[in-house]
This record gives C-alpha cells, structure tokens and sequence, in this order.
C-alpha cells in the first residue's frame, strides 16, 4: 500500500481549486499514494469528483479520528495556523510539511523556505512538493463534474435560446470581500457594451445572499441580459465550460472559469496582483485600480481589445 498523503486547506473554494495542480503531480510523481484533502463543506464540489483522491475530510465533523485510521504518512498544510498544525502533528504523519514561519516548528519537521516573488500562485504551492522530490506538473487546475449538471446548463442555455457558437459572457460582479467590489452599474454599463459591441448574450452570476444585489445591478442595464439559476458550485463550472468568457471580481467563479479553459477578464482591486491570481497566457486579461474611483472607460478599454482579440479568428 502506497503512503498516504494529507493536503490541508480551510480556506476558500478558489483556495482549494488553486491546490489542485499539486494534487496531480503528486500522484504522477508517486503513482502509489493515496491522496487525501482536509477543507470545510463549502469547497466539498470542488473535489468531490476528483479522481486522484481517496478521501475528503471536513473539518466541521472533527475529522481527527477518521484522519488517523486512514494511514497518514506524509502531510502538507498550506494554512500555517494552529488549528492545521493541531491536525498535521496528530495525522500520524512522519513527514509534517509548511512553509516555513515563527512557531512553525511545534509542528511541522519539513519546512522549506517559500521562495518570493512575483507568480501565479499555483507555482508557489508546488514549492511544497520539492523537499519530497515531486515535480511540478504544470499550472493547470481541476474541477471535475457529472454530466448531470451539464444537462443543466444546458437546459438553462437552451431555454435562453443561446446557440452552440454564440459569444457568451459569464459576468460575476460580488464579492465577500468589499475592497473587490467595483461598482454594480459599471458592470451593467459592462454588460451593455459587450451584448452592443459583440452581440454577446451576458449571464449574471451570483451566490447565496448576493440576488437582491445582482437584480439591482441587471436593472441598471439598459440591453436585457440574464440571470443565471440557483445553480450549485457544479451546475457552475458546467456553464462556465460553455462561455465564451468570463468576466468580473477577483474570486472563485474566476478560477472555476480557468479550471474549464475558459478565458477571463478580472477587475482587480490594488491589494491583489494580478501576477499572483490571474494564470499567464493571453487568453487571460485584466484591469487594476483603486475600484471606488477606478474609471469606467479604461476597464472598458481593456475587456473591449480582450474580447475583440477572442472573437478574432484564429
């Protein structure tokens, strides 16, 4: 029986879709091993269909117990906090891995030094992989989903009668955090120039409490778009595979679109680099400022040369 590896991240679902790539490489580099994640329900769809791993534990059930009977060799904790390190030093875990930083030692006998600069993020991650002598495997993160949740896409595309071929735009304009927050109407006036310009049929995304917020910002648009259903994190990543486009804030619907292939256009906020969270390629555009003063026209500048480039032909 191969080791048995434990990945821990409690953050985010974009967190957790980021690790993904380490996921593949270790079980390249170590065909043998089977593969465990540590998160919290949120991110369960994530990898819920990911076949390189054995198991999910949740950290709302008090995994601990669980997390020991299944034979933890090995564990890479990309949290760095106590409550990760508590289930690092407990895993059973011989080989306790983290970036290295103060206090680090109470848990982890790996720590290798993170090395700095500026990079998509996947890259960092898979620095974690060098101290076991794992390869990198490229940047390119998973998401799998069944095929009934592309039946509901495209049910939903169907019935917005929106054509096989149509420039579609997925457009994400909440955020949980509100520095990531540019204004709603810009969006809408977003949407606007897009449908005008591109004949593009634009789908408004949202989440759990976001609706009232989403609704007011369609009903500043002046062209008719569409709402996207209450789909769940795989009904999702089923329609973004069928956009032509994503565009909007800098979060997990953005990197759901990169796990399809799907292009993207982020409005970025000044504390976010868009060297860390956008993937290199120019099938991966952006825009940055200060967002309560960013102006309209220079994101429209920007998303209005992406999409011309997109809808060139190759």
């Amino acid at each position: 029986m191969g080791p048995g590896i434990l990945i821990i991240v409690f953050k985010g679902i974009g967190d957790v879709l980021l690790t993904t790539p380490l996921l593949r490489a270790l079980k390249k580099g170590m065909p043998e091993a089977r593969l465990y994640f540590l998160t919290r329900r949120p991110s369960r769809g994530i990898l819920q269909h990911n076949p390189r791993l054995a198991g999910i534990f949740y950290r709302e059930d008090g995994p601990l117990r669980a997390i020991r009977k299944a034979g933890i060799d090995i564990s890479l904790d990309f949290m760095r906090s106590t409550s990760s390190g508590f289930y690092s030093l407990f895993s059973g875990a011989k080989k306790r891995l983290a970036f290295r930083y103060t206090g680090g030692r109470l848990f982890y006998n790996l720590m290798p030094v993170k090395k700095e600069g500026p990079r998509y993020t996947v890259y960092d991650r898979l620095q974690l992989l060098e101290p076991l002598g794992v390869p990198a495997d490229g940047p390119a993160t998973e998401l799998s989903f069944a095929p009934e949740n592309a039946a509901r896409a495209q049910a939903f595309l169907d019935q917005a009668g929106i054509a096989p071929g149509t420039f579609t735009v997925t457009l994400d304009i909440t955020s949980p955090r509100e520095h990531r927050r540019w204004a709603p109407e810009n969006f809408a006036r977003l949407a606007d120039g897009l449908a005008a310009g591109f004949g593009a049929r634009v789908v408004f995304l949202w989440g759990p409490g976001e609706l009232d917020y989403v609704k007011a910002a369609m009903a500043a648009a002046s062209e008719k778009h569409l709402l996207c259903p209450a789909f769940d994190l795989l009904d999702l990543a089923a329609l973004l595979k069928r956009a032509s486009l994503h565009v909007g804030t800098s979060s997990a619907p953005m990197h759901m679109a990169v796990s399809q292939n799907t292009p993207t256009f982020t409005v970025y906020a000044p504390q976010n680099s868009p060297a860390s969270w956008s993937p290199p390629g120019p099938e991966h555009a952006w825009a940055q400022g200060d967002l309560a003063s960013l102006p309209f026209e220079t994101v429209w500048a920007r998303l209005s040369a992406h999409a011309g480039s997109l809808r060139r032909p190759a």
